[in-house]
């Protein structure tokens, strides 16, 4: 492991002064966040008991509708109803409306990311209710949220307990939106900490609206680099960061110029995910990164590989992983530490959590999960800017120390 990343972050780690509780605002909205032990998902409750699941590309709240009681319409002709056809997902067609006791009602349309299928049901609103760090006010219930009923099928072999899907995309209706509301004085973000298996109870944190972010006694926004969110008016339910360069060792990979640009149909481009497992690459990006890491660990043995991964060593007790930075935008690097960049498969092989996403990759790069875990990432959508921490492992951390009660 590298000394000097190491001392980066606990500078960081210890540079914030002590946190009180009673620093915080009343208005600090959070919620645990899990790590399902079925799917590779993770979710953060609502409604006190309503597990819903974490998805950043997804453009609004989707929740089940299955109780057979009438629900409020959204006029077709209103703005809410032409807000969901803008953001509706790319890889499905718009939806052709109902008429509901004589009325039309809007129809919406959801992708389910892991079947890849598309389907459409009612748009319509309800109260939601979600935990407050606020001690005299524990549970902040919200009227009037917009979400989508569950079409069907749809989250066909997720978990039962799994009540619906959160959308955190960058869009009007995205649950973290509705729930930042402006009469509440909340900032235009969201945090996230998605926990490890090394997380004790697998738990971590969500937190809307701004911090601070109490780990233990330090306010993490301290421990966070930031980089610039980019736009990308063809695919408008995706966060993208810019990306200079990957770097090896401190060498970086030599690549094609504009590898990381998008074309003229919005493809390409780097961006973040909830839904892939690990960094999954464009084979032209993937094909040079391997190429890099296996000359850097060319003294380690290799082993068989285990799908999707493909790049497996053998793993010993001093085991020293080459450093990965990713050079993003404004001069950030982005270090990923060697917890997110290797994972254990077994007693004595460790595989690198990068996968090859095909020639025809949507994206030259997503970030998925197992880079993001145990890192504090914050989307400051009102400034456009991402910001995340270094590995809390680094800091003998956990985003099972996040604070998520009063």
């Amino acid at each position: 492991m590298e000394k000097s990343l190491v001392v980066l972050c606990l500078l960081l780690f210890s540079a914030y002064s002590y946190v009180s509780a009673h620093n915080y605002s009343p208005k600090t909205l959070v919620s645990t966040v899990s790590k399902n032990t079925i799917l590779p998902i993770f979710t953060f409750t609502l409604n006190k008991n309503q597990e819903f699941f974490i998805h950043i590309g997804g453009p609004y709240l989707t929740r089940k509708c299955n109780d057979g009681l009438p629900r409020p319409i959204v006029p077709c002709d209103s703005p809410v109803c032409a807000l969901t056809r803008g953001v509706s997902p790319h890889q499905c067609p718009l939806p052709n409306n109902t008429i509901i006791n004589g009325v039309c009602a809007c129809q919406a349309t959801a992708f389910e990311p892991f079947q890849r299928l598309c389907n459409s049901d009612q748009f319509t609103y309800g109260d939601l209710s979600i935990s407050s760090l606020n001690p005299t006010s524990p549970s902040v219930t919200f009227n009037n949220v917009y979400y989508l009923c569950i079409p069907k099928p749809f989250l066909v072999d997720f978990p039962p307990d799994v009540f619906g899907l959160a959308g955190l995309a960058p869009t009007a209706l995205a649950t973290w939106n509705q729930l930042t509301r402006p009469r509440l004085g909340l900032e235009k973000k969201f945090a996230l900490c998605l926990p490890s298996d090394e997380s004790p109870l697998n738990k971590g944190a969500i937190y809307f609206g701004g911090g601070p972010y109490k780990l233990r006694n330090i306010d993490a926004r301290s421990m966070l680099s930031y980089t610039r969110l980019i736009r990308n008016p063809r695919k408008l339910n995706n966060y993208f960061l810019g990306l200079k360069g990957i770097s090896i060792n401190g060498k970086r990979i030599l690549l094609a110029p504009k590898a990381f640009d998008f074309d003229r149909n919005g493809d390409g481009g780097v961006t973040l995910s909830t839904v892939f497992p690990f960094t999954t690459l464009r084979s032209d990006v993937y094909k040079v990164f391997i190429e890099a890491f296996a000359q850097a660990t060319s003294d380690i043995p290799r082993v068989i590989s285990t799908t999707p991964l493909e790049f497996c060593l053998k793993s010993t007790t001093n085991f020293q992983v080459p450093r990965i930075d990713l050079e993003l935008a404004d001069g950030v690097i982005w270090k990923v530490s060697p917890a997110n960049a290797m994972k254990k498969v077994s007693d004595g092989v460790a595989c690198l959590a990068f996968v090859n996403g095909g020639d025809a990759a949507e994206q030259a790069v997503v970030i998925g999960i197992y880079q993001m875990e145990n890192t504090l990432v914050e989307f400051d959508v009102g400034r456009s800017a991402f910001g995340f921490s270094c590995s809390l492992g680094l800091v003998n951390a956990s985003c099972g120390d996040f604070q998520t009660r009063p």
